[in-house]
């Protein structure tokens, strides 16, 4: 596993890693069998085994070697002990783990391709598509859906759609900035939060943080 990206402040800390190892590879980079044995269970191909596993790795990295996780009723993943709140997000060859400790997080990595472009429909609505970078289309396309999930990720299922009730403020898409996302229901603006963006060579990473809690 390669880091590609991590930071660390006072509160925050976040990486994005890239691995390329199989399954047994990654194996051999876990202390805990019990991991292993979890995966192996609960996962029926090799590249969703690939990706948990290489989360559990991560998380552990950032949050020590006996860090658990455990899920909420509402399957938002949480460390064990409540030190941090938690978000984690994988996508083909990359995972991504965000850790706070005092406010709500969310994290969105995605591989950059043209599939997004077929689906716009479902998460843009007309204002953004008439405000998209048309300079680097793609991937301002792709940075509106992670936004989106990683959005989704603090607000939960709420109703509403990506298209009709969250929207992004326009930008120019660059190796790296913010943004901001808001959902509205009704006419009513219920949450607005700054996202966080990464363009790397082949995929995209966004985060946000609800400092508004």
């Amino acid at each position: 596993m390669k880091m590609c990206h991590h930071h660390k402040d006072a509160f925050l800390e976040w990486a994005v890693c890239r691995f390329e190892e199989s399954f047994s590879e990654l194996t051999a980079l876990c202390d805990d069998d019990s991991l292993v044995a979890y995966a192996l269970e609960n996962f029926g191909s090799e590249k969703r085994r690939c990706e948990w596993l290489a989360a559990r790795i991560l998380i552990r990295k950032l949050a020590g070697n006996r860090a658990e996780v455990l899920y909420s009723p509402e399957g938002k993943p949480m460390l064990a002990d409540g030190s941090r709140f938690l978000s984690i997000s994988h996508t083909a060859g990359y995972v991504a783990v965000a850790l706070h400790s005092k406010c709500n997080v969310g994290v969105d990595v995605e591989t950059i391709g043209a599939k997004v472009q077929r689906l716009y429909k479902r998460f843009l609505g007309a204002d953004e598509v008439a405000a998209l970078d048309r300079s680097n289309e793609t991937v301002a396309m792709l940075l509106h859906w992670s936004a989106k999930e990683s959005f989704y990720k603090i607000v939960g299922n709420r109703g509403g759609s990506y298209a009709a009730n969250f929207s992004v403020s326009p930008f120019t898409v660059g190796e790296s900035g913010s943004f901001s996302i808001s959902y509205t229901a009704d006419g009513r603006l219920i949450k607005k939060l700054p996202v966080t963006y990464i363009v790397g060579g082949d995929y995209v990473f966004t985060l946000c943080v609800d400092e508004e809690e």
